[in-house]
């Protein structure tokens, strides 16, 4: 009995550290000798236990799934708007309470995306009976986007956001409209950024810095790979760029303004406000799976790199919906815009998670989607 509880707190030890470094760093940055050094073992007693680096990353999902599972379903006995309600403060509390299993997951949401579907089918059964009827497609991204990325930015960013807040947002809708004319939504014909025939020399590292942060990540990319690839010289990188950080915070911005620019460039003409945002979710959905799938990518890993970089990527979209107050039901644009960036951000990661993308399916969650901004959760 003595040998097995040792066994336990042999591996719990290994687990807390890897918890230590990957609520900190990229999993490709942390190595099994990293995990054994901060645990004060030898890498050899790490193989007892996991025959991986990415078997004990997994191990820390499911830990966290658990966590949820154990927060959440005993909200099934709540019902209607108090339950949302309830819901959005667990969702909020959990963040907080667990912001280092909250980083991991986000890179486990991309990295492994059978954990991101746990969560939906966890998001499900309790909604399911918040709601007395099983909730659509539609609805569980809008819920999702409500309280995961609302939180995250509250935690993470000090965006100001209460729980009955976003509770209310989801219950009553966002934009006080009617029914969109999905012609006008529809009908779009995708233009590509402007092509630059000469570039300036930071343009140049900063496109191949994108190239390369796509394919080998941050850890991988160092300053000889990137100036090779774009024709240059080491020193050539200094000239412009104070170190790697720096590069990849500029890499942040630019990422940051070449989706807007798609998504204002490409926006049709004559659209009203609810028309505007459904035809945004198209197209952000269409870049970060056709036009430049690396970037999603990119920003996920610079939360660890330059945490500061990514909460101005996201103020910067934050910021168009600051003086539209007219155009929302509540006082407060800053929180219902994020909400809007939520959504577009969880349509956009089932999207790049489904090859049938822009088919029949995506198009009935739009349809939702355009319901529950303008009615919000309302049972009828």
């Amino acid at each position: 009995m003595a040998r097995e509880e040792q066994r336990r707190a042999t591996r719990e030890r290994l687990i807390q550290s890897a918890v230590q470094l990957l609520s900190r760093k990229w999993l490709s940055e942390v190595s099994v000798a990293d995990i054994c050094r901060t645990a004060g073992m030898s890498n050899g007693v790490y193989y007892r236990y996991f025959s991986s680096k990415e078997e004990i990353f997994l191990d820390i999902l499911e830990r966290y799934f658990n966590v949820m599972s154990e927060a959440l379903l005993p909200l099934q006995e709540s019902r209607g708007q108090a339950g949302i309600e309830k819901f959005c403060q667990v969702v909020f509390d959990l963040t907080d309470q667990h912001q280092d299993l909250t980083l991991i997951f986000r890179e486990g949401q991309y990295r492994f995306y059978d954990y991101e579907r746990r969560i939906n089918q966890l998001y499900e059964k309790v909604i399911t009976a918040i709601l007395q009827r099983t909730p659509s497609t539609g609805e569980l991204i809008f819920i999702m986007a409500g309280t995961r990325f609302t939180a995250f930015r509250r935690t993470y960013h000090g965006l100001s956001a209460e729980p009955e807040k976003v509770a209310a947002l989801l219950w009553e809708g966002i934009f006080p409209c009617a029914e969109p004319d999905w012609s006008k939504v529809l009908d779009i014909e995708v233009k590509p950024l402007p092509l630059k025939l000469e570039r300036p020399t930071p343009d140049k590292l900063v496109q191949a810095g994108k190239e390369l942060l796509g394919k080998t990540g941050y850890h991988d990319m160092n300053i000889y790979r990137l100036t090779n690839s774009a024709g240059f010289g080491v020193g050539t990188f200094y000239n412009y760029f104070q170190s790697k950080e720096q590069f990849m915070e500029v890499v942040i911005s630019t990422i940051s303004h070449q989706i807007r620019q798609f998504i204002s460039s490409n926006l049709s003409t004559g659209l009203n406000r609810l028309e505007i945002e459904l035809q945004g979710m198209i197209l952000f959905a269409f870049y970060i799976s056709n036009v430049d799938p690396s970037c999603y990518n990119i920003v996920r890993e610079a939360e660890f790199v330059t945490p500061d970089a990514v909460r101005a990527y996201y103020d910067d979209f934050s910021k168009g919906y600051s003086s539209q107050q007219a155009s929302f039901r509540n006082d407060d644009p800053w929180l219902a815009g994020n909400v809007l960036i939520g959504l577009s951000h969880y349509f956009g990661l089932a999207v790049l998670h489904d090859p049938s993308g822009y088919q029949e399916a995506s198009r009935k969650i739009l349809k939702e989607t355009s319901r529950l901004l303008c009615e919000g959760l309302h049972i009828t």
